[in-house]
């Protein structure tokens, strides 16, 4: 890491040096999506039909580039979403050394979906699987794009067999604002945090590709068990067939001693999933989805009894089509959910119907 520090210093004051910048481009992109959902749930408290929901989202992209009158380059980009809220922003500067980034909620590094190959996309991210809660959603863990950070993306073609490495790092627990100067603590369980990824393409049509985070502790919090956790995941190409296979492993952050003997806790998420993905023709696609996670949970034992476990499992199967027709894409998504966030018996039933318009 000391290595990683000194060069995102020297390059950023290498960027600092430059006096003047050429005239940049500017350029806006974004796109629209309507949506018509039904969501159902057979689980142990007897709902039924959940309900039916009609949509519409958009985001926006400024974008802005140029070059420095010392040969380094440098782009921005904004996005603006359906609340005209300014949120994902982005600043890079790209030199002989590779390439520094500035982001705020934005600049992922996880490789958690590099396994998918969905038409519409994976289940755990849209629609129902892709909401806001964290207790009702798959979990994969964390990425470095919910936090302000700073990345090193090391140069292309540098490394061998098409390997690509990013690292980024988050001054203590960032905010999210653009316009945060100061840093600000994000609850009491995060401090710092730290992720890098790695690819490559060995042969045509194979990609592999792998990701590992972790937090460190602040002030008395140390002695906990700190969040991280990892992806990797391999995704092969032939003719019109993709299929791809990942695998994740997610430990939150706890201390097993703050709990009273017999209150489980969870230790950890293990995860797998596989993709099938086949282009009919140029238009028209289909796939085929299957994620698995499952809940190592652990209770604190009593004094001369053995701790028990109660894990649980969690699917999500997806069937996906998309059909595309000049700039538009019409979606179709169907996903079954079993151990819905979870809870043992409660089955969730979501199909989306989408057109989506780029521009």
């Amino acid at each position: 890491m000391n290595k990683l520090t000194k060069l995102l210093f020297s390059v950023i004051s290498s960027v600092a040096i430059a006096t003047s910048a050429f005239a940049g481009e500017f350029t806006v992109s974004g796109g629209v999506k309507a949506t018509y959902t039904v969501l159902g749930n057979t689980g142990t408290s007897g709902t039924n039909a959940i309900g039916k929901g009609l949509g519409i989202s958009n985001e926006f992209s400024l974008s802005a580039s140029g070059e420095l009158d010392n040969g380094m380059t440098w782009s921005y980009a904004q996005d603006i979403d359906g609340a005209t809220v300014q949120d994902d922003a982005s600043l890079a500067f790209g030199t002989d050394y590779g390439t520094v980034k500035i982001c705020v909620s934005e600049c992922g590094l996880s490789t958690k979906y590099a396994f998918d190959n969905s038409a519409y996309g994976v289940g755990s991210d849209t629609g129902y699987g892709g909401g806001g809660a964290a207790t009702t959603t798959m979990q994969y863990g964390n990425n470095i794009s919910a936090y302000n950070n700073i990345q090193y993306h090391a140069p292309a073609d540098v490394l061998p067999l098409g390997m690509t490495f990013k690292a980024g790092m988050t001054p203590g627990g960032a905010g999210g604002s653009a316009n945060a100067s100061v840093h600000s603590v994000n609850g009491d369980v995060t401090g710092e945090m730290k992720q890098y990824a790695v690819t490559m393409a060995p042969i045509d049509g194979l990609t592999l590709s792998a990701s590992y985070y972790d937090f460190g502790e602040m002030g008395n919090k140390d002695g906990r068990q700190k969040q991280e956790g990892g992806s990797y995941a391999a995704n092969y190409s032939f003719g019109q067939f993709s299929v791809g296979y990942g695998e994740t492993l997610h430990a939150p952050a706890q201390r097993m001693t703050s709990t009273s003997a017999g209150s489980a806790v969870t230790q950890h998420y293990e995860n797998d999933a596989f993709s099938i993905g086949f282009a009919v023709n140029e238009s028209l696609s289909v796939s085929y989805t299957e994620e698995n996670s499952e809940k190592k949970n652990k209770a604190k034992a009593a004094a001369g009894n053995t701790a028990t476990r109660t894990d649980v499992e969690m699917e999500i199967t997806t069937i996906d089509l998309s059909y595309t027709m000049g700039g538009a894409t019409l979606g179709i998504s169907n996903s079954e959910t079993s151990n819905d966030s979870y809870t043992s018996g409660d089955d969730t039933t979501e199909t989306i119907v989408a057109i989506s318009l780029a521009f």
